[in-house]
C-alpha cells in the first residue's frame, strides 16, 4: 500500500492523557474496558471549579480514543461525592460565565453526545451530583443509596441538568415535587421508577459493573457500539430541546443574586458553591436526619443545624 501524502493526526493515548487528569480521575483499562474513578488527589472527590471543568474535558478526550470500547464510571472510596473543596471555587467565580454557560452544559452533554460506546455507572454509595451516574446507559447502585436534588435549599435554581433528568425519568409531577422540596428517594424507589437499572448489596457495585461490562464485551464491537447510540438517543433528544434552557436559567438566578449582593455563606439568599459540601455531608452522613419523609418548613430549613453538626464532624481524612 502506498503512503498517503500526510499521516493521520497523532492523538494522545491512555498513558499520556491519564497524566493530564491524574488529580481528578484514576483511569484504568483492561481488555478495552476503561474504569474512570473520580477523586481529588488521593481523596474522594471534593467538588470544585477544577473538577467541574475536568469532567467535560475528560469526556472529550476519552471519545477520541477508540481503544476505550466500554466505560465504567465510578467514585473513589466507599461512597459517592459528599464534599466540596472550600478553596476550590476562586477561579470558578472569576470565570463564572465560562463555567456556567459552557462547562455546566458540556459536562452533561458530552457524556451523551461525545462518548459513543456503552457506559456503565457504579454508584457505590450515596452522595450529591449523581448526574454522571444517571447519564450512563446502565446505572448500578447500592441498596443503601438515597437520591435528592438540594439546589433549591441553597437558594439556587435547579437548572444544572439534575432537575431536567428528574423531569424526564421521574415524570413531570414527581420531578417538580422533588425539585421544590429536595425530598429524597431510596434505591428501591429509584429502581421502581426507572431511575436506575439494578440495585445490588452495598460493597458489590463495582464488581457487578465489571461483570456486565465483560458480558457486553462478548458482543461484536460494531453491534454494541451502535446499540449505545440507541440507548443514548432519548437523552440526546431531551438535551437538544431543553438543556441550555435549564443551565442558562440557573446562571441567571446566580447573576441576580450577585447583583443584589445576596450570594455567600449561610444567611444569604443563595449559598455560594464553596459551602455546598458542608451541607451535603450533613445530609448524607447524619444518621438522625432523614429527608425521605414529606418535608415541612422546620425540617427543610437545614442551615443552622448543618453548621452545628459539621463542627463536631470534620472530614474523615
Amino acid at each position: 500500500m502506498s503512503e498517503p501524502m500526510v499521516p493521520y493526526v497523532k492523538l494522545p493515548g491512555l498513558d499520556e492523557y491519564k497524566e493530564w487528569f491524574k488529580d481528578y480521575f484514576d483511569l484504568y483499562r483492561e481488555d478495552g474496558i476503561l474504569q474512570v474513578t473520580m477523586k481529588t488527589g488521593e481523596h474522594p472527590m471534593n467538588w470544585s471549579g477544577g473538577a467541574h471543568r475536568a469532567m467535560s474535558q475528560l469526556t472529550r478526550v476519552l471519545s477520541l480514543d477508540h481503544e476505550n470500547e466500554i466505560i465504567i464510571w465510578t467514585h473513589k472510596g466507599p461512597d459517592w461525592m459528599k464534599d466540596s473543596d472550600p478553596n476550590g471555587w476562586g477561579r470558578y467565580a472569576e470565570e463564572r460565565f465560562q463555567h456556567q454557560y459552557f462547562d455546566d452544559t458540556n459536562l452533561i452533554k458530552n457524556m451523551i453526545f461525545d462518548i459513543e460506546v456503552p457506559t456503565i455507572a457504579a454508584y457505590q454509595g450515596f452522595g450529591f451530583h449523581w448526574d454522571s451516574a444517571i447519564l450512563c446507559d446502565i446505572t448500578i447502585c447500592a441498596d443503601n443509596v438515597k437520591f435528592d436534588d438540594p439546589h433549591l435549599q441553597y437558594g439556587l435554581v435547579p437548572g444544572d441538568g439534575m432537575g431536567l433528568l428528574m423531569q424526564t425519568l421521574l415524570g413531570t409531577k414527581q420531578g417538580a415535587y422533588r425539585m421544590y422540596t429536595s425530598r429524597q428517594w431510596t434505591a428501591q424507589e429509584a429502581l421502581e421508577r426507572g431511575w436506575v437499572s439494578e440495585v445490588v448489596p452495598y460493597g458489590t457495585v463495582l464488581d457487578r459493573a465489571w461483570e456486565i461490562a465483560r458480558m457486553i464485551k462478548t458482543v461484536p464491537y460494531e453491534t454494541r457500539t451502535i446499540t449505545s447510540y440507541l440507548a443514548k438517543r432519548p437523552l440526546e433528544w431531551m438535551y437538544v430541546k431543553d438543556l441550555k434552557l435549564h443551565t442558562v436559567n440557573e446562571q441567571l438566578s446566580t447573576m441576580i443574586k450577585i447583583a443584589q449582593g445576596d450570594l455567600g455563606e449561610h444567611g444569604k439568599g443563595q449559598m455560594d458553591e464553596a459551602y455546598h459540601g458542608l451541607y451535603a455531608r450533613w445530609r448524607y452522613d447524619n444518621d438522625v436526619f432523614d429527608m425521605l419523609d414529606p418535608q415541612t418548613p422546620e425540617s427543610w430549613n437545614i442551615h443552622e443545624r448543618a453548621v452545628e453538626w459539621t463542627k463536631d464532624h470534620p472530614k474523615g481524612y
